[in-house]
């Protein structure tokens, strides 16, 4: 009797690492699949930003900076690049300031001059 209780153990045991080891190895197998998917979504991804990169390293910040013209009025400024956070009078001229860039009028109001951030 003994003797079939240990080998009724020993089968139970076998058949219980058996058990996990398939169940080890689909769960294995989920995994690389899942990993397989990932790494085509990213390549699919990696594609699609060199496509749609903007190919000029101009933002739009900067865009609306390169249409500033020599003689533009102070309302057309606005319109390109906003308020200013600080304005200085110097009497014969006056700057506008936008963080590291500035825009200079003269006394007419009219650009003269600027310095691009």
């Amino acid at each position: 009797m003994k003797a079939w209780l240990v080998l009724a153990a020993l089968f139970t045991l076998g058949f219980g690492e058996a058990l996990a080891q398939s169940d080890s190895d689909s769960r294995i197998a989920r995994l690389e699949e899942t990993i397989r998917v990932l790494e085509l979504r990213v390549a699919a991804l990696e594609e699609r930003l060199r496509t749609t990169a903007p190919q000029s390293g101009v933002t739009s910040e900067r865009a609306n900076w390169r249409k500033l013209k020599i003689g533009m009025v102070e309302a057309d400024v606005e319109r390109l690049l906003g308020s200013p956070i600080k304005v200085d009078n110097y009497g014969s001229f006056t700057v506008w300031y936008y963080g590291p860039g500035n825009v200079e009028f003269s006394r007419s109001r009219k650009v003269q001059g600027w310095s691009e951030p």
